[in-house]
């Protein structure tokens, strides 16, 4: 503010006001003198108390008027202030990211589980009108029209893409409700789903699609699965074919009727963009019910419609197939009466696979067949297939942000550095820490009859002496550098583990090593509503999120750990050192 504004010039002190009255207070009082000597006495008290008058008066103006401006000021400074505050949050919900920006605050955390919730995503059987689908081209206009009849109700928008959900009548006709649904080979030949003026489709941008299409069908968990996404991915790369990505299909470890897109948790688009293979999500070809009534869920087989799959490795002969996709896209699987596999289906040779799927029934005609796909690629083998897989593949499918986002929150609640500032220089935001896969649970069942347990799975005191191996290399090196601090040598890493023993006497074990649980249960509470002590920090992923988010953050947690010790016969252990070492160079060892 300068000088010359009002409110400065107001702004005098009630003390240099009194220095002026009393000057002209004794210029008064002098002339009265001057012309009545004889009642100077008299005079100069009635003088006296008019200055007192003046005073206070003035004083009272001087109040008022700075009671003004005050207020005049404090009421621009709040509008300022609400500008300000519009504009963040403005800012806040148009801007992607600008919540990981306040986490960045100095400030000390609260020692409490992070806060998670649920990632929006659109239920099929939910009735609200779901929002246009992602980068979509800028030309296309998409405003939802909304189609209503006795079965379902649709909103198609003006890209090709479209939301359905179901309403009671659906379950009750399953001939109505496949004329409802339509055929799927149908939308791949007219291609619904994406923008026909645009060379990208409206989903899953990235590789340019092609007009034949390669998917296959899932088996067994969910490292299982991501192995067969990983040769399926390959075959059709080799095919020249987009590929129709099933999603993580539920298994023996999670019950439930429905699985998720791999794109909530994985980065679909950039692994599109960079192993070149342009790929589409079974969910952005065919809506079905995400659940449903019994009569439903017992009979899906009258509500599906015909599944054309060349059986491999003898899954798919007398419909000996184990997993969850074709209930909940409504598939019966058929096996194509044009195919020449002279093996059966039990191939398991990737070049043959290959070759047989490679062969179109129109050859002569110089056309592609449309639709070509394969059971349980997971047992195709030869070669070099596994390190193909690896390198063209699984290298580039990589976790999505959100994932590691709550990944980062898990580490920031269970990892407190001693030496925030050391830890700021060194430009990480979580010090260095072992992390442990101990695969138990069923694991036992790859025990041979009557085998000790000691003799096939690894025991704890095993893997102590690891980590104790992992110390000693870590002084012997820190002793070898003359720029580290001598007391740096001395300090043992915390370590982590994620694991499914539930055996009271193993779990001992791991809390007398001072080892940290991963621990994605709810806090107990007594009768009376008190939260009961724990071992463990409780991270209520799993009620918060669903059953498909505690193995895959310990996935992504695996592969941030600087030590990662895993068991040699869990796929999860396999792929966990492969991503760590590949991704982040950290140190990997099986057991």
């Amino acid at each position: 503010m300068t000088a010359s504004s009002p409110l400065f010039q107001k702004s005098r002190t009630h003390s240099d006001e009194y220095e002026s009255l009393p000057q002209h207070r004794d210029d008064v009082s002098n002339g009265l003198s001057q012309h009545h000597p004889h009642s100077h006495s008299k005079r100069s008290r009635l003088t006296v108390a008019r200055a007192v008058v003046l005073i206070c008066i003035g004083s009272m103006l001087l109040a008022l008027v700075h009671i003004h401006y005050t207020n005049l000021f404090r009421h621009e400074r709040e509008s300022a202030a609400a500008a300000v505050a519009a504009a963040t949050e403005s800012s806040m919900k148009t801007t992607p990211g600008n919540s990981n920006d306040l986490n960045d605050s100095h400030e000390e955390k609260v020692d409490t589980p992070p806060v998670v919730t649920k990632p929006e995503t659109t239920k099929n059987n939910t009735t609200n009108i779901p929002t246009p689908p992602k980068n979509i081209n800028k030309d296309t206009p998409t405003t939802p029209t909304t189609t209503d009849n006795a079965l379902t109700t649709t909103v198609r928008y003006d890209n090709g893409t479209y939301v359905k959900s179901f309403k009671p009548a659906f379950f009750q006709d399953a001939t109505e409700a496949r004329k409802e649904l339509g055929s799927f080979l149908e939308t791949l030949e007219h291609r619904t789903w994406w923008n026909s003026d645009s060379k990208e489709p409206a989903l899953q941008p990235g590789t340019p699609p092609t007009n034949t299409f390669f998917s296959y069908l899932p088996m067994g968990g969910g490292n299982n699965q991501f192995t067969s996404l990983q040769k399926a991915a390959l075959l059709a790369k080799d095919l020249g074919r987009t590929l129709i990505i099933p999603p993580i299909a539920p298994s023996s470890h999670i019950k439930l009727w429905s699985g998720p897109r791999y794109s909530e948790f994985f980065d679909l688009q950039s692994f599109s963009a960079q192993s070149k293979i342009p790929i589409l999500e079974w969910h952005d070809v065919k809506h079905t019910p995400e659940d449903g009534p019994s009569s439903f869920t017992h009979n899906w087989h009258d509500f599906a419609e015909e599944f054309p799959c060349i059986p491999n490795g003898g899954i798919g002969a007398n419909d000996r197939l184990y997993d969850h996709f074709r209930p909940q896209f409504l598939m019966n699987h058929t096996v194509p009466k044009d195919v020449v596999d002279k093996t059966n289906g039990k191939s398991t040779d990737y070049v043959y696979a290959r070759d047989v799927l490679l062969k179109d029934s129109k050859e002569a005609d110089g056309k592609r067949d449309m639709w070509k796909c394969l059971t349980c690629p997971y047992f195709l083998n030869g070669g070099d297939l596994n390190d193909r897989a690896w390198k063209e593949i699984g290298l580039h499918l990589k976790f999505n942000n959100k994932i590691e986002k709550m990944a980062d929150d898990i580490l920031d609640l269970l990892l407190k550095p001693k030496d925030k500032k050391q830890l700021e220089a060194s430009g990480r935001r979580h010090p260095e820490f072992i992390i442990i896969h101990l695969r138990r649970g069923d694991i036992v069942n790859k025990c041979k009859p009557n085998q000790p347990e000691a003799e096939c799975i690894v025991q704890i005191e095993e893997i102590a002496e690891k980590v104790d191996a992992i110390e000693k290399q870590r002084r012997i090196q820190a002793l070898s550098k003359e720029d580290q601090e001598a007391n740096a040598v001395f300090e043992r890493l915390p370590v982590l583990v994620t694991t499914n023993e539930k055996r009271k006497e193993e779990l001992e074990k791991l809390e007398k090593l001072g080892w940290i649980m991963l621990d994605h249960g709810d806090e107990e509470k007594d009768a009376a509503g008190r939260v009961l002590p724990s071992k463990t920090i409780k991270l209520g992923t799993m009620s918060a999120l669903g059953q498909f988010y505690p193995p895959m953050l310990d996935a992504v947690l695996l592969t941030r750990g600087d030590y990662l010790i895993g068991m040699s016969n869990s796929r999860m252990s396999q792929l966990a050192a492969q991503r760590g070492a590949a991704w982040h160079q950290h140190t990997t060892m099986l057991m």
